[in-house]
């Protein structure tokens, strides 16, 4: 069975994982994410990537999401801030598959 990948949130964010295959739904609205999140969760997503700023809009709403085996929500950092959770989450799960904190940590 093929695995599907998907990226959730705002345009600017997102709009390139298009290139690359994923599926992509575009929306900075926390209600929109979840019925995605339902449907992608239905339709055997294996991994779902969601912006930072998204993933605090749906606060304690994500929080069932990420204890989930599958699909794996994984936050990525938005492209308008500074990332800080959505950086830590990849550098932690890079250092995770190979053993090296390939990212570090800035002074």
């Amino acid at each position: 069975m093929e695995q599907k990948i998907g990226a959730l949130g705002e345009h600017d964010s997102v709009g390139g994982f298009r290139a690359l295959g994923l599926s992509v739904f575009e929306t900075a609205d926390a209600d929109d994410a979840e019925q995605v999140l339902n449907r992608w969760a239905e339709e055997a997503y294996a991994v779902i990537f969601m912006t930072e700023d998204l993933a605090e809009k749906m606060g304690s709403r994500l929080a069932a999401w990420r204890l989930r085996y599958l699909p794996v929500v994984t936050i990525i950092p938005s492209a308008r801030r500074q990332a800080w959770l959505g950086g830590l989450e990849l550098r932690t799960a890079i250092r995770k598959a190979t053993g090296i904190d390939m990212i570090g940590q800035r002074q």
